[in-house]
């Protein structure tokens, strides 16, 4: 009697799953301290390219060990600057998962990352010296170390695992920032309470858009990512 074995289609999404569950459950370790502000990085890296896109100049970018970030900048249009960072993330774990479907592109895409951070904190991150630049500069060479050292297979599922946890953390922090400490007296203004200020369209509809958005991006491309 012969077994049924998985297809290679199966077996990604399957492993997808693993590492999902992975994430999840070792969510607050420290050990995923890097990841966590990777994803930060993602975001402010939203808002500078959406103040790019809208014809504004970035000033400076800073995220900080307790997973904080900030981005300084000069014209372009506010209302979609404010809407860059949480959609920035969600769409780089989309980009990344969609590009790390087909086999091989983990090594090349890994040093592509790698020169985009390094660039990030030569043009963007402020001050020089601070943890931010450091976290930008060495993580990015460090991506590149590993593009060219590890096989293409260990570079594929690097590259799954981080558009995966992008996507996570992006929808997850939405929860925490705009739900959880957004209702919270004193606490830090978030993207969604900026915008519920310039609108008076109320933080949490802001918040929802925002989840909804990145649902909507999965279920449109699930056939290619998973």
């Amino acid at each position: 009697m012969q077994t049924g074995s998985l297809d290679p289609a199966d077996k990604r999404r399957l492993g997808l799953f693993l590492v999902v569950l992975a994430l999840i459950v070792g969510w607050d370790l420290p050990i995923l301290l890097p990841l966590r502000i990777l994803v930060v990085v993602f975001h402010e890296a939203g808002h500078a390219l959406m103040t790019l896109a809208t014809g504004g100049e970035v000033l400076a970018v800073s995220v900080s060990p307790d997973e904080g970030g900030l981005t300084m900048s000069r014209g372009g249009s506010r209302l979609l600057i404010l809407n860059g960072g949480y959609l920035g993330s969600i769409a780089a774990g989309v980009v990344l998962l969609r590009l790390a479907r087909s086999d091989g592109r983990g090594r090349p895409m890994l040093a592509l990352l790698g020169l985009v951070l390094v660039g990030a904190a030569l043009v963007w991150f402020r001050p020089i010296l601070s943890f931010g630049f450091f976290y930008a500069l060495l993580g990015g060479a460090l991506l590149v170390l590993l593009a060219a050292r590890v096989r293409h297979q260990v570079a594929d599922w690097i590259v799954r695992t981080v558009g995966l946890f992008s996507l996570l953390y992006g929808l997850l922090d939405v929860k925490s920032d705009v739900l959880d400490h957004g209702l919270q007296a004193g606490a830090v203004r978030s993207d969604a309470a900026m915008l519920a200020e310039a609108t008076g369209v109320p933080a949490l509809v802001w918040g929802l858009g925002w989840v909804v958005v990145g649902l909507l991006l999965v279920l449109r491309l699930r056939r290619h990512i998973f």
